[in-house]
């Protein structure tokens, strides 16, 4: 007997390296991947997103709008529309539930959103959803066994930025060397707790590097992607190398949210053993 499992794949575009890796096989492109809502009191401003199918095959899509937020170490947690305090969802109005994207075709969208009267100078946000709905089975002719259906559900971040809100910046809360576990292996790690003082989201990168003290040997690690709420703070992990050679280090982590921001510097004297 043939059993047909269906699996959602989430595919969000929040970096485009990310989307790109992730959905070009599957020809499609959504631009831009935030949109940025900005305006005075009471009126309604509208942004286009557009969407372009460049493969032979045609998409079914529905629409819809839920409300996110991040946990403690930047992952996004999802709620029904209008249901989180940091929403906008209600006041966005969409083209339509559902729609057909051709094959080579490209469609433009149009979003509104009406900007809030209310005084909050703290921005808001929602997800705007293209969720797959004829997803196609492979061909298992002759084959028993599991077939994979596979549909796409592509997210577009969508912020309103008051005017009064308030930039902030980012600054270290905490700087520690933790052990922990990686495939069943001991191992050590830098954690780092940073905020946002600000009231609008932000992102940038942390970047560690560790200096020998007894060779003076530069360490650079892989920078960390980070992406953070208004008001909030969050905890950033790096494993330290396996064959990092045992000894005293002096590790430095800076904390980089780009643009006219200034960097964010902390340090801390670690013992690496094996």
């Amino acid at each position: 007997m043939k059993i047909m499992i269906k699996f959602r794949v989430i595919l969000l575009m929040l970096a485009g390296s990310f989307f790109y890796q992730q959905a070009s096989a599957q020809a499609l492109s959504f631009s831009p991947t935030r949109v940025y809502f900005k305006g005075n009191p009471g009126e309604t401003v509208s942004e286009i997103i557009t969407i372009h199918n460049s493969s032979a095959e045609p998409y079914e899509f529905i629409i819809s709008l839920k409300d996110w937020n991040r946990d403690s170490i930047g992952i996004k947690e999802y709620s029904p529309m209008g249901t989180l305090p940091n929403s906008n969802a209600k006041g966005i109005t969409l083209p339509g539930t559902n729609f057909q994207l051709n094959p080579k075709e490209k469609k433009s969208f149009t979003v509104s959103m009406v900007i809030p009267k209310a005084g909050n100078s703290v921005s808001t946000n929602s997800m705007l959803f293209f969720t797959q709905t004829n997803a196609k089975a492979p061909n298992m002719e002759g084959n028993a066994g599991i077939g994979v259906k596979v549909s796409l559900e592509l997210g577009v971040q969508l912020f309103y930025i008051p005017a009064d809100a308030k930039k902030g910046e980012l600054k270290f809360l905490a700087f520690e060397q933790q052990s922990t576990t990686v495939e069943q292996k001991q191992a050590e790690q830098l954690a780092v707790k940073f905020e946002n003082t600000g009231e609008i989201p932000k992102d940038g990168f942390i970047r560690f590097e560790l200096t020998n003290k007894q060779t003076g040997e530069e360490i650079k690690l892989k920078p960390i992607p980070i992406a953070i709420m208004p008001l909030d703070h969050q905890w950033a992990y790096c494993a330290l190398p396996y064959a990092l050679v045992p000894g005293e280090y002096l590790a430095v982590a800076i904390l980089d949210a780009g643009g006219n921001n200034d960097l964010k510097v902390a340090e801390k004297d670690i013992h690496v053993k094996r």
